[in-house]
């Protein structure tokens, strides 16, 4: 029988900004080996960054399973080293297997790794775990790879594309993520923001949704999941919720999706099922602005969720039309009041860099960032990754060079309309400007005393 070994690459990349070290378990990985176990196909699963693994570390661990696939998520363009690495070491220990790469940042790249990474027997192009099991079969099997939609495969040295799968559109019919496959020393829910290690005992991830109909310039969500969005249901979602708290004692719950609160009805009908079964966890999401409604948020309030992470990127309507966001700042105001009223914590994110943002522009920002009653803001400069439009549009305008496929750039790389300089002083003021504020020491002072809280070490830190 074929023995299939998934691989979670430990982290080198030092990434600007936020650093996510074990925020949640490898979500993608683990629906592929629920869906291989559903089969009857034996699966282990190593998480290098859950496990705190080092790369040397690997390669005896990857002997002693002795597989005949191996599978290496590559998610972000910032670690594809490390995946690239993680092929080779997995090609050393394991001679005869084949080796697969997959996840968000792979699917965008696919022919070029397949064209300079030798290791590198197949690539898996979208959403996985259909398209991951028919090429593990047709491997046991010997069959003609090119019968298996979604797959980058080495045709007479060239990359060749076995054509395009349709992403999964009843998604209750995946099975739960195969956590238990888990090592017991792997933790999760820790990770960096601005040099402050953030820890949040026995948390776990979820996913409830996927799709984007947005197509914001600089995200390649819709590029990856599909403009459409497709949900779990209310009942198969809080299904797995009561699975995470009775049976794996999960007591903080982080829901991953892109648009959580796409539809408000949903989303409340999830809370009232949560508060009618009774399920003793805190939990806590994205969200778009575009959606809040005061009884969204108290619903969400009510049956445990505690922060919402908003998408709010600018002050300035201008940069928000440049960035197709199709939302208004003003309901940014609005959703971020809403929150707080609900008794929901708030990290607005913010990107500073648009290649027509002016002074002005930044200046609205900021006065968004002062006024708006927030308890974090996340501020990061413009990155150009693959598969986003901006991409596209610089390496149209020769920016960007078929050799930087393996790279992704800061808004300064690229225009020269920004300096390095003046996006990290605009960075640094915004969010200085918001930190060191008295009025929000003292709101952090009293709501230490007014209710609990769950990120105190944070906030406390942030007022020296």
């Amino acid at each position: 029988m074929v023995r299939v070994l998934l691989i979670n690459p430990p982290i080198k990349t030092q990434m600007t900004g936020v650093l996510f070290t074990t925020m949640c378990e490898p979500l993608g990985l683990l629906y592929m080996a629920a869906v291989l176990e559903q089969r009857g196909i034996e699966v282990g699963v190593i998480d290098g960054i859950g496990e705190g693994l080092k790369h040397e570390d690997l390669e005896n661990r990857i002997a002693e399973f002795s597989p005949d696939v191996v599978g290496i998520a590559c998610m972000m363009t910032e670690t594809y080293p490390d995946s690239a690495e993680m092929a080779r070491i997995a090609r050393r220990a394991a001679p005869k297997a084949k080796i697969i790469l997959g996840g968000h940042n792979a699917s965008f790249v696919a022919g070029k790794i397949i064209e300079n990474l030798p290791e590198a027997d197949y690539v898996v192009v979208g959403e996985g775990e259909y398209t991951f099991l028919e090429l593990v079969r047709s491997i046991s099997k010997k069959s003609d790879i090119r019968q298996v939609k979604g797959v980058m495969h080495r045709n007479n040295g060239r990359a060749t594309f076995t054509g395009v799968r349709e992403p999964v559109q009843n998604l209750d019919e995946l099975p739960f993520p195969a956590k238990h496959l888990l090592p017991q020393n792997a933790h999760y829910g820790h990770f960096w923001y601005g040099g402050h290690k953030i820890a949040l005992k026995n948390l776990s991830g979820m996913i409830t949704s996927r799709g984007c109909p947005f197509g914001c310039t600089f995200c390649s969500c819709t590029a990856f999941s599909g403009r459409k969005i497709r949900v779990r249901s209310p009942e198969n979602v809080v299904k797995e919720m009561e699975y995470l708290v009775n049976k794996r004692g999960v007591k903080q719950i982080f829901i991953v999706d892109d648009n959580f609160t796409a539809f408000p009805k949903r989303v409340t009908e999830i809370c009232r099922l949560i508060k009618e079964r009774n399920i003793d966890a805190n939990w806590f999401c994205e969200g778009r602005v575009d959606t809040a409604s005061e009884e969204m948020y108290k619903a969400m309030a009510k049956a445990g969720c505690w922060l919402i992470f908003l998408g709010l990127e600018s002050g300035s309507q201008r940069v928000l039309d440049y960035y197709k966001k199709k939302t208004t700042v003003e309901k940014g105001w609005q959703a971020v009041a809403l929150a707080q009223k609900a008794g929901i914590d708030v990290v607005g994110s913010f990107i500073v860099g648009a290649p027509i943002e002016v002074e002005e522009d930044y200046q609205k920002t900021l006065n968004f960032i002062k006024r708006a009653d927030m308890d974090m803001v996340s501020i990061s400069s413009l990155k150009v990754y693959p598969g986003t439009e901006l991409w596209r549009k610089f390496e149209e305008s020769g920016a960007i060079k078929p050799s930087d496929w393996d790279k992704y750039f800061d808004i300064f790389d690229v225009f020269d309309g920004h300096s390095k300089e003046k996006i990290r002083r605009w960075m640094k003021t915004a969010e200085n400007g918001f930190y060191r504020r008295p009025s929000y020491i003292v709101k952090e002072i009293g709501r230490l005393f007014g209710r609990h809280r769950k990120m105190i070490s944070y906030v406390v830190r942030n007022l020296f």
